[in-house]
């Protein structure tokens, strides 16, 4: 219990300090954390619902792969243009490409999926694969 506390007070500092930095005009070294994608997932008892916010995303860049139990989403975001002698003052908005991995907890129905893009969110129905739903079991009564 001790580690996770110490853990929680080392990543409270951090973010502190890069606040302070922040305010000086440095940008700090951003974690890879804070680089993650942030995904929700629901499940829905036959399928698995992912949304997950990707403002300034290329769409025709996007790649969603699934594998088993592997979602892989990769792209890249539009790389803000500035012009000549211009220097960025803050830029909080995320650029180049990302990919990241989610595992999920069954196997999932690949020829069912389906995925859209609306106002920065990109939304996946992964329906899981029938081997993985609950099946009723008759019971004969003798």
């Amino acid at each position: 219990m001790f580690g996770l506390q110490l853990v929680n007070e080392m990543a409270n500092v951090q973010r502190e300090m890069d606040q302070l930095f922040r305010g000086f005009g440095f940008n700090p070294i951003y974690s890879s954390a804070e680089k993650q994608l942030k995904f929700k997932v629901y499940d829905g008892g036959e399928n698995f619902s992912v949304e997950v916010p990707l403002p300034g995303l290329d769409i025709e860049k996007l790649d969603i792969n699934v594998l088993g139990r592997h979602l892989t989403v990769s792209g890249e975001f539009y790389a803000a243009e500035l012009p000549q002698d211009v220097r960025w003052h803050r830029q909080e908005r995320r650029g180049g490409t990302f990919e990241q991995k989610l595992q999920l907890s069954a196997d999932i129905d690949t020829e069912k999926i389906e995925a859209g893009y609306k106002q920065g969110i990109l939304k996946i129905n992964l329906p899981k694969a029938t081997s993985a739903l609950p099946k009723k079991i008759a019971i004969n009564v003798s």
